[in-house]
């Protein structure tokens, strides 16, 4: 199959690069994302997911750029990797090179891999991934104003085992903090329905933005995570502002929850923005004290899910880096027995081989007996 190649240029150093359209991955108001892979360039080895609209078209693309350059390298946000400009039949397109998220979208994964509802182990460490990128977020002065499951992406697994790591994206609703309206959430509100039950009572109110709205909309999010419904049941858009803008009690919790996750949750639901836990103050709460058991049963997914998110697995596959304890192997799964802790007290590369890992005999890692061939290496 014939892939299309673009040749695009950054207009600031004259540098150019070619690279080949994979897929369409979205569109929407603001142009169209496509997978792209780079040609004969020191990226060439990476696929990027790429904004593209037209020039005349982009300021509002070129302000993402902008604000995504604020936070290059904080973990749990969606990195930017620059822009260039292209010609498309005769059209001067503009291009945002994003980072690829090959697990979709945190919505998405709620519902194929948990069926909507998601173990409270799996949603403290959910959890504490968002918060840490809240935390990002209200250091440089911002507020997201936007966070709900469709803008969090899914990537590899990182530090917390076999769960994916999640960052959060989409800033088009960005703002600082201390404006008192948002005139782009009413009309937003209207057209997209399901947003508007992230939103907190003073947005419904008065419009006031604060770094208190994310932690609400945070909670939302922990709480359809536990339950899998979204934290409000409304009939229409009045009965849905009358709810969260005037009821005197935030979402149900449901009774089945931990104590420290009903309090955690309540921390978030404050009605009154001053008395809502920052960012910072809830990752040392003690429900994500204990965000990922130490004997975690999984840690890496086995290798369908690998593949899924672009591993390599014809021969051998280096996984993600992870710090743990002790060694483990999953329940095999079509074949596969990938390995999901290392011996170390530090980092160490968590390595995948088809059909059998751990073993000497068909060397792989040493040191552990193979479940595959039965053979016991020697120590």
């Amino acid at each position: 199959m014939d892939f299309p190649v673009v040749k695009g240029v950054d207009i600031r150093n004259g540098l150019a690069m070619e690279w080949i359209k994979l897929k369409v991955l979205g569109k929407g108001s603001y142009g169209v994302v496509n997978l792209v892979k780079p040609i004969n360039y020191v990226f060439a080895d990476r696929v990027f997911a790429v904004k593209s609209c037209r020039y005349e078209d982009s300021s509002s693309v070129q302000k993402e750029l902008e604000i995504l350059e604020q936070f290059a390298d904080c973990r749990n946000i969606v990195q930017c990797y620059g822009d260039l400009l292209s010609i498309d039949q005769g059209m001067l397109v503009y291009n945002l090179f994003l980072e690829y998220a090959p697990g979709g979208s945190f919505l998405d994964l709620m519902v194929k891999k948990y069926g909507g509802k998601i173990p409270e182990s799996d949603v403290k460490c959910y959890s504490k991934m968002l918060l840490e990128g809240i935390r990002d977020i209200h250091a440089r002065g911002y507020v997201h104003c936007d966070l709900k499951p469709a803008n969090i992406l899914v990537f590899p697994p990182d530090r917390y085992g076999s769960i994916s790591n999640l960052k959060i994206a989409d800033f088009g609703l960005l703002r600082r903090a201390g404006e008192r309206n948002m005139p782009e959430v009413e009309a937003w509100m209207l057209n997209f329905p399901g947003t508007g039950v992230y939103m907190p009572p003073e947005s419904v109110t008065d419009g006031k933005i604060s770094a208190a709205l994310d932690i609400w909309s945070l909670g939302c999010v922990v709480l359809e995570m536990i339950t899998g419904k979204l934290p409000w049941e409304y009939h229409n858009l009045a009965d849905l502002a009358i709810k969260i803008g005037f009821s005197r009690y935030p979402p149900k919790i449901p009774e089945n929850m931990s104590s420290t996750g009903k309090d955690f949750l309540m921390k978030c639901f404050a009605r009154n923005p001053s008395e809502r836990w920052t960012a910072d103050m809830l990752l040392s709460h003690p429900f994500l004290l204990s965000e990922c058991p130490p004997l975690s049963p999984h840690c890496l997914p086995c290798m369908e899910e690998l593949e899924g998110f672009g591993f390599v697995t014809s021969i051998l596959a280096v996984g993600p880096v992870y710090e743990c304890t002790l060694f483990h192997t999953l329940k095999q799964v079509g074949g596969y027995s990938p390995v999901i802790r290392c011996n170390s007290e530090s980092f160490a590369s968590a390595e995948l081989k088809i059909k059998s890992i751990g073993c000497t005999k068909c060397q792989s890692i040493g040191h552990f007996s193979c479940p595959d061939c039965s053979n016991t290496p020697k120590v």
